[in-house]
């Protein structure tokens, strides 16, 4: 646990850890339609990192619509 970045954080100043927090929420708003959704990206870029929520964000598919795939069929 010593080598994820929370520890550092809670350490932090508040208007790091503020930043830190907002940009988190920003990149699981950006993933709602994404696989893992808002929480799980929310809970990623919290635990390890923003820049590394922002990676798996960018390296992950979005959500299947599944009405476009009845319709389709």
């Amino acid at each position: 646990m010593q080598y994820l970045p929370l520890g550092w954080i809670l350490a932090a100043p508040l208007p790091f850890q503020l930043i830190y927090f907002a940009v988190s929420i920003v990149i699981g708003a950006a993933g709602v339609n994404r696989k893992m959704g808002f929480w799980g990206y929310l809970f990623c870029s919290v635990l390890f990192s923003p820049l590394i929520g922002l990676m798996v964000l960018l390296a992950s598919d979005k959500k299947q619509d599944r009405n476009a795939d009845r319709t389709a069929a």
